[in-house]
């Protein structure tokens, strides 16, 4: 290597390079570094205090985020309460509903069998005329001779009787 064959001018060389980096080494830290330096912490502060402001959001959204999972719980919890109720007054008037038209229901079999108990007596009084007549009638002709009042009534109450078991048995 030819340089170091020139010993003295590398000696020399060294001495100058350490001279100019000496010199510049102290124009920097005198001109150069301080202002940097400065820069530097600024930078650093305000970072810092960027972090924190960020740590600062982060917990005040954490915040916002409990205080809105906690509405969300309790409009939940007012939406199931509500519908809860709603249910329920389904339900009263579902049964009310029932109720009345189980009432309706009774009162028209009620109203039914009162007509049917009203016809059955008319029928009843119809057939009880026509069998005293029948009755009359043909006993009158059995016997060629007029009966008294108490035998048309004995003869009527008799044959009215033996026709309505006639019916009850029937029935059964």
């Amino acid at each position: 290597m030819p340089q170091f064959e020139q010993i003295e001018v590398f000696h020399s060389l060294i001495f100058w390079s350490l001279i100019s980096f000496a010199i510049l080494f102290f124009l920097l830290k005198r001109f150069a570094f301080p202002p940097i330096l400065e820069i530097l912490e600024e930078r650093e502060n305000k970072i810092r205090s960027e972090i924190s402001d960020a740590e600062k959001l982060r917990q005040e959204a954490e915040g916002i985020k409990a205080d809105l999972g906690r509405e969300l719980k309790s409009a939940h919890e007012k939406a199931q309460i509500i519908i809860q109720m709603a249910g329920d007054e389904s339900k009263k008037i579902q049964d009310k509903s029932i109720n009345e038209t189980q009432v309706k229901v009774r009162q028209m079999l009620s109203d039914a069998e009162q007509e049917i108990e009203i016809t059955r007596n008319k029928l009843l009084n119809e057939i009880r005329g026509y069998t005293a007549a029948l009755t009359m009638a043909s006993t009158e002709k059995i016997l060629k001779k007029a009966l008294s009042d108490d035998d048309k009534k004995r003869l009527i109450d008799e044959s009215i009787a033996e026709v309505l078991q006639e019916m009850e048995k029937q029935k059964s």
